[in-house]
């Protein structure tokens, strides 16, 4: 265990003085960038099960005399093609709420002519032609497009992987230089008290004892650095999930996380403290056995 007296006055170090500001700091933006990378992990698993297997087709406006006939003729060719399970078009009510956040909550009452889409549920592991099908549908109504997800799919699931791994990244670099800050402040410690530290190996202490003391100094300046890190991030994480979605309009996920995701947020601070003492142990045993 890590011993409670202090014969090493290591209160009063100016080294000291600022390494809970220094790891709460550090916890802060690593708990952003940890959040942020699973926010990113789980926002690109909901993006490829909502839209992996889906199409959608546009119906171009026409006049009001043969829109239903269209419709009808669209819908009935993709219920009769192969691979397809479900069509439903959808009521211009929905297109409406798409388009709020460039044209407000009252598209409707604004008479604007909107072209008719159609949702599209494609069996797994069904290999549709989308060239051909355009065909098809384009000589029922002319200017019918095929939107098939799969390809922004995966250019955004390629961007959201890419800014998943920069953000756990971040907080490995993060983590490193929280070590590289507690190895420059211990080694400072070492040198402004040696004197107690060569008296102390003079009446018989070993360097796990003097070890012992860093490691409980910065265990307490630690923590309290890193719990008032921890709950700022938590705090700008939650923020972000109570205004996120009014911010994005619906346009993007929510900014949530899940109790799993929590709980591994929360071991963060703890692990950085302990990553931190265990850096002290090792630093002072390392220094002390060259010096001696």
């Amino acid at each position: 265990m890590i011993g409670r007296v202090n014969d090493v006055p290591l209160s009063g170090d100016p080294a000291s003085r600022y390494l809970p500001w220094t790891v709460g700091l550090l916890v802060f933006l690593a708990t952003l960038a940890f959040a942020a990378g699973m926010f990113l992990a789980s926002a690109g698993d909901t993006w490829r099960q909502n839209a992996s297997g889906t199409l959608t087709v546009q119906i171009p406006v026409s006049d009001a005399s043969d829109r239903l006939e269209r419709l009808s003729a669209v819908t009935e060719l993709l219920r009769t093609t192969p691979g397809i399970v479900s069509v439903r078009p959808v009521p211009d009510a929905e297109i409406a709420v798409l388009l709020e956040p460039w044209l407000g909550n009252q598209v409707l009452g604004l008479d604007l002519p909107m072209p008719d889409l159609i949702d599209v549920s494609v069996a797994r592991g069904a290999d549709i032609d989308i060239a051909a099908l355009s065909s098809r549908l384009a000589q029922v109504a002319a200017g019918t497009v095929v939107d098939d997800h799969a390809i922004w799919l995966r250019r955004l699931t390629e961007f959201t992987r890419i800014a998943e791994t920069v953000s756990f990244a971040v907080m490995i670099v993060i983590l490193i230089s929280a070590v590289a800050t507690v190895v420059f402040t211990t080694r400072t410690g070492l040198a402004i008290h040696s004197d107690v530290v060569e008296v102390l190996h003079l009446i018989g202490a070993q360097d796990s004892y003097v070890a012992r003391q860093f490691q409980s100094h910065t265990l307490r300046l630690a923590s309290a650095g890193a719990a008032v890190g921890f709950l700022l991030g938590a705090g700008i994480i939650w923020l972000a999930h109570v205004y996120g979605g009014r911010l994005s309009g619906g346009l993007l996920p929510e900014l949530a996380l899940g109790p799993e995701q929590w709980a591994l947020l929360a071991a963060l601070p703890v692990a950085a403290v302990l990553l931190v003492v265990l850096t002290v142990g090792i630093t002072v045993k390392r220094v002390l056995g060259k010096m001696m």
